[in-house]
């Protein structure tokens, strides 16, 4: 009784010790959902300027829609893809000067934490 005992606490404590030190990433999709729809509303709110200020913000909206719709459809891959081109385009738009620099810094963040939230870690 006593040697069964003790092989429960062993294994209970490595599993305990297992939980806590496991890698960031990989969440379910739907886990990532939320920081996708964040993004979309600080991109809302975002200042851009120039001439094509509200096609800039649009077309970053879409992005965001096309990530939403990929993740919904398991397409974990092509979500990150659509995310890492979203985050590309800010730091574009940022570098012509047509959208605010902090706004900029913001969302370039928040982009790279969905994706890895949705990456697998490294092994």
């Amino acid at each position: 009784m006593v040697h069964v005992l003790r092989s429960f606490v062993v294994v209970f404590v490595a599993l305990s010790v297992l939980t806590l030190v496991a890698p960031a990433g990989a969440q379910t999709a739907s886990e990532c959902q939320p920081q996708i729809t964040a993004l979309r509303e600080t991109t809302l709110s975002a200042t851009f300027t120039g001439q094509n200020a509200a096609k800039d913000q649009a077309g970053l909206i879409g992005k965001l829609d096309s990530a939403t719709t990929k993740q919904q459809q398991g397409k974990i891959s092509d979500t990150v893809q659509v995310l890492t081109q979203f985050r590309d385009k800010v730091v574009t738009l940022q570098a012509q000067g047509k959208i605010d620099a902090g706004d900029a810094a913001v969302l370039i963040a928040d982009a790279d934490d969905a994706i890895i939230c949705l990456e697998p870690p490294a092994a």
